[in-house]
């Protein structure tokens, strides 16, 4: 029998969580009662936190991804969060260690909605610097 490791597992699960136990389990050669205790453990332990799906925004009209770097003075960083992570282009938003304060993922359906975007983020109070780049392609 093979052993499975949680990543191995977790990699399966991220590739396609709507993947059955069962089969799971048929991958791994194990049963598919083994497959549901392992996955409950690593839910109870906080590993996983959610299922998901991905989405090929394309297909729903958006053709740009950007990745929006911003900065924002210390005192407002609370006050303007609440306000973008609201917006609807705004799929994620990071808080990072590199060039700026916050990184977010955003989807627009035409370069028009990103220039309009980056328009009314510029114009909140506090916020002292953006820079946008959208993505070209993804590769993974």
């Amino acid at each position: 029998m093979l052993i499975v490791t949680d990543t191995q597992l977790l990699n399966k699960l991220t590739e396609d969580s709507s993947r059955t136990w069962k089969e799971l389990a048929k991958e791994f050669n194990i049963s598919d009662t083994a497959v549901r205790k392992r996955v409950k453990k690593l839910r109870d332990e906080g590993i996983i936190k959610r299922f998901t799906i991905e989405i090929d925004q394309s297909k729903l009209g958006y053709e740009f991804t950007s990745f929006i770097g911003f900065d924002i003075q210390a005192e407002l960083y609370i006050d303007i969060l609440e306000e973008v992570k609201n917006w609807e282009e705004v799929r994620s938003i990071f808080q990072t260690s590199i060039d700026h304060d916050f990184l977010m993922e955003c989807w627009f359906k035409n370069n028009e909605g990103l220039t309009d975007f980056i328009g009314r983020l510029e114009k909140l109070n506090g916020v002292t610097m953006v820079c946008p780049a959208t993505v070209i392609r993804r590769l993974k």
